[in-house]
């Protein structure tokens, strides 16, 4: 996977996570989805179905082998296993595991959704709309993991990139491709139009997606860098 193929399955992504929003918007907001203990799971008092469905998603992507492909990183790695599948793969490891923020992408997500969705409750659409969440969600981490790829192709393409790590700033502004984001930001403007969804919103969303990506690929050059230095 060089670079260019690694844009290419990003854009792909991008088409994907504004055609589940568009899916997501087909049901109310629901919010009690999002309320650990609003709906009862037994054995499970304080979760939310949001947070039990992505849970599930996990558990059954890892009995598949997906979290054993280096570009892949769970959202909950504390509930993946191993999984019984063997297969042989390529890919490198990246050198340094820089999760993507959890907490503030669900967070954010949330956040989102009465902008999204009519408002409402429909207890016949829980179990769609939590899964409709979790699809996403994995999509949209996915997304933001990849960054880590593209920052090694750009270290190892500047490596003077390691002698400022220590500054945050700088590495930023270096990993930055301007055009680029504004492509992806358009992109995701002209999809979500086409799917008769709010582009300001999407792009607004894509605009958080990016940065937050920019800040793991800082996160990650830096600590590549110490790990060059023994530090």
């Amino acid at each position: 996977m060089n670079l260019t193929d690694l844009r290419a399955k990003l854009d792909r992504l991008n088409d994907q996570i504004v055609g589940r929003f568009k899916d997501r918007s087909w049901f109310v907001l629901n919010e009690a989805v999002y309320t650990p203990g609003a709906i009862p799971i037994a054995g499970r008092p304080d979760i939310s179905l949001m947070a039990w469905s992505l849970e599930g998603l996990e558990r059954y992507h890892a009995t598949l082998g997906r979290f054993d492909v280096p570009d892949q990183h769970p959202l909950m790695p504390e509930v993946v296993s191993a999984s019984p599948v063997k297969r042989d793969i390529a890919l490198q490891a990246l050198p340094a595991t820089i999760a993507p923020p959890r907490d503030e992408l669900i967070r954010t997500y949330i956040a989102l959704l009465p902008q999204l969705c009519q408002p409402g409750d429909d207890p016949h659409y829980y179990g769609e709309t939590a899964y409709a969440d979790a699809d996403l969600l994995a999509r949209i981490n996915e997304r933001m993991y990849l960054g880590g790829y593209v920052a090694k192709f750009k270290l190892e393409r500047e490596p003077a990139l390691a002698a400022i790590a220590h500054d945050a700033d700088a590495v930023r502004d270096a990993l930055r491709d301007s055009k680029r984001e504004a492509a992806v930001i358009e992109q995701a403007r002209a999809a979500a139009q086409m799917q008769g969804l709010p582009p300001d919103l999407m792009a607004a969303f894509f605009r958080w997606m990016i940065d937050q990506t920019i800040d793991l690929e800082v996160r990650f050059v830096q600590q590549v860098a110490r790990m060059s230095s023994g530090v």
